[in-house]
């Protein structure tokens, strides 16, 4: 399933209970759950947020949220303080899945199990189907409109 990045403005809370370097749920303030995405397991829908406590943070990955508790893949193992900052925020491997106007090649046909990229995140516009596609890894192309 392909991977959409969801996005609401202002998302912004605190944790309420601390979490150690190897938990994966946020639980933040009652309510403030609502402030951001819906996504649940296996949706294929996610959002980033930036944990900060004081000088220390770490992006999360969110892959599911339950009301106010949020399921995520650690990109660290830092520990954070009940009070911590819980921020959705855009970063670069959001920004990277997106299309950029005039930054793509053609092909006649998919390029998926065929083409290699010519560099990470390259885009591909299928002339013949009027597709275009981003590249995922190797030889391995994910079809992002019909």
């Amino acid at each position: 399933m392909a991977t959409t990045y969801k996005f609401a403005n202002n998302a912004e809370s605190e944790l309420v209970s601390e979490i150690g370097a190897s938990d994966v749920t946020l639980n933040i303030t009652t309510g403030d759950g609502a402030l951001f995405p819906s996504v649940a397991v296996g949706d294929g829908n996610q959002f980033y947020v930036l944990i900060v406590d004081g000088s220390t943070s770490e992006w999360m990955l969110c892959t599911s949220r339950s009301g106010d508790a949020l399921t995520v893949t650690r990109g660290g193992s830092s520990s954070f303080s009940v009070g911590a900052t819980v921020r959705l925020k855009i970063n670069a491997t959001v920004l990277d899945s997106f299309i950029q106007k005039g930054a793509y090649r053609t092909n006649a046909g998919s390029p998926d199990g065929s083409l290699v990229a010519s560099y990470t995140g390259e885009e591909v516009y299928d002339s013949v189907n009027a597709a275009w596609y981003k590249h995922c890894s190797g030889t391995v192309w994910r079809q992002i409109t019909a």
